[in-house]
């Protein structure tokens, strides 16, 4: 997904503004117009993850996701420094791991007029200490707040105490609306997918654009982007890329937009793997919803990667549906060393539960061939659903695991969110209720913890099958050897063995 949206973080490091300290006076945009000097500053920035709410998460695979670039508010900034004259900087308070002290203290050395606020629900908590904190800077004269939480739930956004406006989808240019309206004075209202003040109607419509090439290649400078890292990846410089936008698939369990597929040109992928590599980042995560919602898509972008020569190695997340040889092999040729598919569950009654759309045998068969062409696979699972009645139920999902021989797997307890069809289909069965949620919501308070489908299991209970999953699968003596022998590096050795205690460690 593009602004505003974001993944789901580490070492103390100086802050410096990414943004010069002299109003740009006389400059030109990128479409040609003029800037009229004025400005206003805006620092946008991620909240640290002290507080994430309690999920059934690994702590490993949280770590995981809190070492990724924020790529959202790098895109957002990108835009807004080309097409606007204000001044325009990131904090990743994530990366930092700052204090709220912290946090006010590098607001105000930025001297910023206007905070803007990346927001996840399951980090409502920290998103408060975080608008808190800007609001003790005496500088700062707006607070607002985007991303996935203000896209599902804008007017509960709106409703939390010192916010100044809700911005609902893609940021670039309703953010730069916004900040034009308050540098000249003036109410801003009618601007599409924007919340000002308790009277303004709820946006109807999350703004999006249908022209992925409009954007500019996110400047990665804007951050430190040498300290991100990957958990799989290849102990090198890291980022994320993001290439399309939208899945039409139905899985009960995401809280994706059902949105109509769009995809940046393979020119335009290209130009942004190629900034990167003049980074010298070598090493790609691309986070798309799905990856391969058409076979031709990607073999258009392997065949530009090819051509152009390219030379990075990268790993996506897919589905098994449609994957064959051809499509494989090309994507190796085009620098792809392992693969991320969502399998879920290990019964086809368990598969058509959750809407996946996908079989057993489309499963075993991708697997396979991306084993036969020497492509690496990560299998993602879900315990505790509602096809999974008794421990044996569980026990079957793990040793499906085992028998599928990803290189890598990641169980999660299945925790239901609001706005998911599964959700809701859990408040129509009397397993989960909805006001819980609302309550945090409205209130965020960080001893609150995410609903689990305990119709079969209670908490404790699918707490210890899971940490019984990652002892099964990473403890076999063929996994350990396995990984020995692929050892290229001690300190991947290091690396990798710290996130494997965590995994088996954490509860």
């Amino acid at each position: 997904m593009l602004p505003w949206t974001d993944l789901w973080r580490p070492r103390a490091a100086s802050f410096e503004p990414t943004t010069s300290e002299t109003p740009r006076l006389n400059a030109t945009r990128t479409d040609g117009s003029h800037f009229n000097g004025v400005h206003m500053r805006l620092l946008l920035v991620r909240p640290p993850a002290r507080n994430t709410i309690e999920t059934e998460v690994p702590k490993a695979v949280e770590a995981e996701n809190t070492s990724y670039p924020p790529l959202a508010l790098m895109a957002l900034a990108t835009w807004l420094r080309a097409h606007t004259s204000h001044d325009v900087s990131i904090l990743d308070a994530q990366l930092e791991q700052l204090e709220p002290a912290e946090i006010t203290q590098r607001i105000q050395a930025f001297g910023a007029e206007v905070v803007g606020i990346t927001t996840f629900t399951v980090q409502l908590v920290d998103v408060m200490d975080t608008v808190r904190a800007a609001q003790r800077a005496a500088c700062v004269q707006h607070v607002v707040l985007g991303g996935p939480h203000c896209n599902d739930f804008p007017a509960e956004a709106h409703a939390l105490p010192g916010v100044s406006a809700v911005v609902r989808g893609e940021g670039q240019r309703p953010l730069g609306a916004l900040l034009d309206a308050w540098q000249a004075g003036q109410a801003p209202t009618g601007i599409p997918g924007v919340m000002v003040g308790p009277d303004d109607p709820v946006p109807e419509h999350v703004v999006l654009s249908n022209d992925l090439d409009a954007y500019p290649v996110p400047d990665r400078t804007l951050v430190d982007y040498r300290r991100y890292s990957g958990l799989l990846g290849t102990g090198g410089l890291f980022t994320t890329v993001v290439t399309s936008r939208g899945c039409p698939h139905q899985c009960t369990f995401c809280n994706t937009p059902r949105l109509k597929f769009h995809s940046a040109s393979p020119d335009r992928i290209c130009d942004e793997l190629e900034a990167c590599i003049a980074l010298d980042i070598r090493d790609i995560y691309f986070v798309d919803d799905t990856f391969n919602v058409t076979n031709a898509r990607v073999h258009k972008l392997c065949d530009e990667i090819i051509r152009r020569r390219i030379d990075l190695t990268w790993t996506v997340r897919m589905r098994v549906n449609g994957v064959d040889r051809s499509l494989i092999e090309k994507m190796k040729a085009a620098g792809c060393t392992r693969i991320q598919f969502g399998v879920e569950q290990g019964t086809d009654e368990g598969l058509q539960r959750l809407r996946k759309g996908v079989t057993i045998d489309e499963i075993e068969k991708a697997f396979e061939l991306c084993r036969q062409l020497g492509v690496g696979t990560v299998a993602y699972f879900m315990i505790g659903t509602p096809t999974e009645r008794t421990r044996l139920d569980v026990l079957r999902t793990i040793r499906y695991a085992i028998r599928l021989r990803p290189d890598f797997v990641m169980f999660n307890i299945l925790t239901p969110f609001p706005g998911t069809r599964l959700f809701d289909e859990g408040m129509e069965e009397g397993v989960l209720q909805l006001e819980p949620w609302i309550a945090f919501m409205r209130d965020p308070r960080p001893d609150f913890r995410a609903q689990v489908w305990d119709q079969h299991f209670d908490r404790d209970e699918l707490r210890e099958l899971l940490a019984g999953a990652y002892r099964s699968f990473y403890w076999r003596p063929r996994f350990v050897v396995g990984q020995l022998r692929q050892l290229r590096d001690p300190r991947d050795l290091l690396r990798k063995a710290k996130a494997g205690l965590r995994l088996l460690t954490d509860r």
